[in-house]
């Protein structure tokens, strides 16, 4: 039976608040880029999910995703939780209603407020169990970004393609590392958004940074547009789906500068551009659609538009 809620948590529950006991068939991940969400992802999920319990993760917002989710997921129940604090994130309430739970959503916000209040708590650990007994782990915008090996966490708020390029150590370039560890995302590092907000620059020098500082001696980043996820099931397989692109970039060696107050040169990277119904094997990263190369100098990239 599950604890009581701690004083302080709001959280909303539509469905059956009793758990559902039904095992996931799974386990999965989503990646979601922000915008309106897409509707396929969670047709994906459902039969995964098995019927059972779904909870959404935030630290801001209310209780929007509870009626769409049910009715796309046909799960027992969602609840939406606002954990907005480390000692929430510790409670046996939240600690349980998420290892109970077969679909967990990390919705939109402010990444470093999941970083600060979640990292290293029982949520953390709640929700990398779900999909330790095959469930399924999805997040949309900030929730995406955080799901990766590598996370930018945005603890001075977002930091934009010209000035990831042109200081790779600038004060908006906020990195953090190990706050999940889902093997698919091993080696990775995720944004969203990645079209309208040109985003490609800040990739780029998010693994540039990655790969100086010595966190791994290579390293993939995933750029998801709006309205358009990545779906990946239990055997690493990921599909593109929805109305946008999803780009796969590769840095295989460190940049040939990256320093304080001096802007990046990187060569040797490439990027692969795919589209809905496109496939990428995790974590190697494999796919069918063909590479090209991308650099970054003098604070741009090459090609400058690569979307």
């Amino acid at each position: 039976m599950s604890p009581e809620p701690p004083a302080g948590l709001e959280h909303y529950v539509t469905g059956n608040d009793a758990d559902a006991d039904v095992t996931p068939a799974g386990p999965g991940l989503i990646l979601m880029g922000g915008s309106t969400d897409v509707d396929a992802a969670f047709t994906w999920w459902k039969p995964r999910i098995a019927g059972g319990d779904v909870v959404v993760l935030r630290a801001s917002g209310a209780d929007g995703y509870n009626e769409y989710l049910q009715e796309l997921s046909a799960s027992d129940s969602v609840e939406t939780m606002l954990v907005t604090s480390k000692e929430l994130a510790n409670s046996d309430y939240v600690k349980w209603r998420v290892e109970h739970a077969e679909g967990i959503f990390l919705a939109g916000g402010d990444q470093s407020d999941y970083v600060t209040f979640w990292r290293g708590t029982a949520l953390a650990s709640a929700i990398a169990s779900v999909w330790q007994r095959g469930g399924i782990v999805g997040g949309t915008s900030a929730g995406c970004a955080v799901l990766g090996e590598f996370v930018f966490a945005a603890h001075e708020g977002s930091v934009y393609s010209d000035e990831a390029l042109l200081d790779p150590y600038n004060v908006y370039m906020t990195m953090e590392r190990d706050f999940f560890a889902f093997p698919p995302l091993a080696g990775f590092i995720t944004d969203s958004h990645f079209v309208p907000r040109d985003r490609m620059g800040r990739l780029v020098g998010f693994l540039g940074r990655i790969l100086t500082d010595g966190w791994a001696p290579k390293a993939k980043g995933i750029g998801v547009d709006e309205q358009t996820a990545v779906v990946i099931d239990a055997q690493g397989k990921g599909e593109v789906i929805g109305e946008g692109k999803v780009y796969l970039v590769v840095a295989n060696e460190k940049p040939t500068s990256c320093e304080a107050g001096k802007p990046l040169v990187y060569s040797g990277l490439s990027y692969h551009r795919l589209a809905a119904g496109d496939t990428l094997q995790f974590p190697s990263g494999e796919t069918s659609v063909p590479a090209e190369p991308l650099s970054a100098a003098n604070g741009v990239t090459s090609p400058a538009d690569p979307y």
